[in-house]
């Protein structure tokens, strides 16, 4: 298994290599704002190449996706990470509970909004609908964290919960922040609130009639649809 994993991640590695463009790469660095390093290849591109790797290596199971995951997090090239996004992608349903270490870690490790968000709604999300038991030991922890990046994907896993949406939770991650001066906390705290007014105008008008200390952004955000 791990030389069918080296061999995935020197494939995804060349072809990304080989398409390359600096002058992209320098747009996509100033974008991130000088985070990370990229080949400044486009999210087209990049999920061609995926596509093409998973055909070639029949990549269908957690099992691969997972410690492939692992690996590409550690490579300098910010594509490297959106690619085990991809293919991680097609595996979400298939994740389980001891996946969750690996998740939150990838949360923590070159931590910005276009990994974190994806991640929480999309994998942790998922995982928790489909294994409801292991929320309950790492919500509290997430809520509670120095690491602002595990306070917003408390705040956001329930993004495509739509009427499953636990408002109990949805309540208790917004409000444990709520002073927060957190540019990224509050946009995490209208955004959640604002997809849930799409399925429960009258909750969320409520909550914010009834929280007046959430900020301005979180106000705005949150009241897109009311």
């Amino acid at each position: 298994l791990s030389l069918m994993i080296t061999s995935i991640y020197n494939s995804l590695q060349s072809r990304l290599e080989a398409l390359q463009n600096p002058m992209r790469a320098q747009g996509m660095k100033a974008y991130m704002k000088d985070h990370f390093e990229f080949y400044g290849v486009g999210a087209q591109e990049r999920k061609a190449i995926v596509s093409q790797v998973k055909k070639e290596f029949k990549i269908n199971t957690r099992e691969i996706a997972m410690p492939l995951m692992e690996k590409l997090w550690a490579h300098p090239m910010r594509e490297m990470q959106y690619c085990a996004i991809d293919i991680m992608s097609n595996n979400a349903k298939k994740l389980i509970t001891e996946d969750i270490p690996a998740l939150e870690k990838a949360m923590i490790t070159k931590s910005w909004w276009d990994t974190v968000d994806h991640i929480a709604p999309n994998f942790i999300g998922i995982l928790w609908q489909n294994h409801p038991e292991s929320r309950e030991a790492y919500i509290e922890k997430w809520m509670n964290s120095e690491n602002m990046w595990l306070n917003r994907a408390a705040i956001i896993h329930q993004l495509r919960y739509k009427k499953s949406v636990n408002i109990d939770y949805l309540a208790a991650t917004i409000l444990k922040h709520e002073h927060s001066k957190e540019f990224f906390i509050r946009k995490a705290q209208g955004w959640a609130l604002r997809e849930y007014s799409k399925v429960n105008p009258v909750w969320v008008s409520d909550f914010l009639e009834a929280n007046p200390q959430l900020s301005g952004l979180t106000h705005r955000e949150a009241s897109k649809y009311l």
